[in-house]
């Protein structure tokens, strides 16, 4: 009987690793020689003081305590690493990782918007840089 329980707490055991495995991130960044996630996070959008399209599809931004975020959009917003004016918007202040919160810009003299589907907590900038550089080069085929 102890035999049987002892085999199934093993084989428990080994689906909840497996399936914990599977439900985190394959996005991983090198960051100071070594890997960390990116953690998704929300922020209040009247805290923002400076931001910085890093792409057309990743604007890093940063609010008022000192932290640090990496919004991406839902495609590539074409013009936007040009733009010198962003606005982010949503239904709540809270902006999140699909809430539906948008930023706008001006693209060839007209306003362009783009959703957000993911807000990542980073360290800083150069965070932010290195996430967006790993994210958009290509990778050599095998």
């Amino acid at each position: 009987m102890h035999r049987k329980r002892r085999t199934a707490a093993r084989l428990l055991g080994l689906i909840l690793a497996v399936s914990g495995l599977a439900c985190t991130s394959a996005q991983k960044v090198v960051t100071s020689g070594r890997r960390t996630d990116p953690i998704e996070a929300c922020f209040n959008v009247r805290n923002v003081r400076t931001f910085s399209a890093l792409h057309e599809r990743y604007v890093y931004v940063r609010v008022r305590s000192d932290e640090h975020y990496l919004l991406t959009m839902d495609r590539l917003c074409m013009g936007l690493p040009f733009a010198t004016g962003i606005a982010i918007s949503g239904n709540f202040s809270r902006v999140c990782s699909d809430t539906g919160a948008t930023i706008t810009y001006v693209e060839f003299g007209r306003q362009a918007f783009c959703r957000i589907v993911r807000v990542e907590a980073v360290a800083d900038k150069e965070q932010a840089e290195r996430l967006v550089k790993y994210r958009t080069t290509p990778k050599p085929e095998d």
